[in-house]
């Protein structure tokens, strides 16, 4: 108990030391932005540039899906505003370079401040989660485009530290993701597998120690499902869960108010209730329904039926 009181303390000076936090995002309903790798590493590497462009702020972490994006930082209104400002001005600059016929006047960033460690560890976990959650080949180790597969991971950042392929992006590189002669004059982002890596532009090692230890961390991205339904609610978006989450989740609701740990054994009317809280509450699936609860499925279609997938 002393170690863990200690920790937390440790935890809690070093967020009050610093900020103010953000949690920066894109619309979710916009339609895809970057269909290819190539896509992806230009905006990795705008990401970066404008990391290093704006000094004044500090990117924990990033995310990019195929048509919004995710970042936790710290820095002034002022900063903030630059921030977002210029990722917008580079980036419609770059779609309109590559001719993909999208006007970005109504896209903007929205911005929440975050004022307490518990709320950073949630959006931080939210966001490093949110590319593995529309790609189920990945996980948030290894989901590529962003900064979460670093996060408490020693293997990939003794990689980035051993790489000999690391070098600087050159001055062309930057032109050709911002389309501007802005970033001739500093130094970085550093590359690796051909787009910039975020250690190199990415304050990890200080997002972790917001973090008792890896094991919390790790609690936080897997299991922490309300916090995560909490965020998607206060920001509109749609969020999923997978099997092991909703179980997890279905084993204490069946337990809390059936007296029994397996929703399989709940009676069928207990059974209906909790289907109506997997799908309204937490967006599952039919078929996830159907698995969780051993419920037939003509009659999770039957209640849903604009949901059988």
């Amino acid at each position: 108990m002393r170690n863990f009181q200690a920790s937390e303390r440790s935890c809690n000076l070093l967020f009050d030391s610093g900020g103010p936090y953000w949690h920066i995002w894109s619309p979710e309903n916009w339609p895809v932005m970057f269909s290819s790798e190539d896509d992806f590493k230009a905006c990795m590497n705008t990401v970066g540039v404008c990391a290093l462009l704006c000094r004044g702020i500090k990117i924990y972490t990033y995310e990019l899906m195929s048509n919004h994006v995710h970042f936790t930082l710290a820095g002034s209104d002022e900063r903030v505003n630059e921030f977002c400002a210029l990722f917008r001005k580079y980036l419609r600059k770059w779609l309109a370079a590559k001719e993909k016929n999208m006007d970005l006047q109504n896209w903007y960033l929205s911005v929440r401040e975050i004022t307490t460690l518990k709320d950073f560890r949630n959006v931080l976990a939210y966001n490093n989660r949110n590319g593995f959650l529309v790609t189920p080949e990945d996980t948030p180790f290894s989901y590529l485009w962003g900064a979460n597969r670093y996060f408490f991971n020693r293997e990939a950042k003794l990689r980035f530290e051993e790489s000999k392929d690391r070098r600087n992006m050159t001055k062309r590189e930057k032109r050709d993701c911002i389309r501007s002669h802005d970033a001739d004059q500093i130094t970085g982002p550093l590359m690796m597998d051909g787009y910039a890596c975020p250690l190199s532009f990415c304050a990890i090692g200080e997002a972790e120690s917001m973090f008792r230890n890896a094991s919390q961390y790790l609690s936080t991205i897997t299991r922490n499902i309300e916090s995560q339904k909490e965020i998607a609610s206060l920001i509109g978006e749609s969020i999923f869960y997978n099997d092991i989450e909703l179980y997890s989740l279905c084993s204490r609701l069946a337990k809390e108010q059936y007296n029994t740990p397996n929703p399989s054994l709940v009676p069928k009317d207990g059974k209906i209730a909790l289907a109506n809280t997997l799908h309204y509450d937490y967006n599952a699936s039919n078929k996830q329904i159907v698995r969780l609860l051993k419920l037939e499925i003509n009659t999770v279609n039957s209640l849903f039926p604009e949901c059988r997938r």
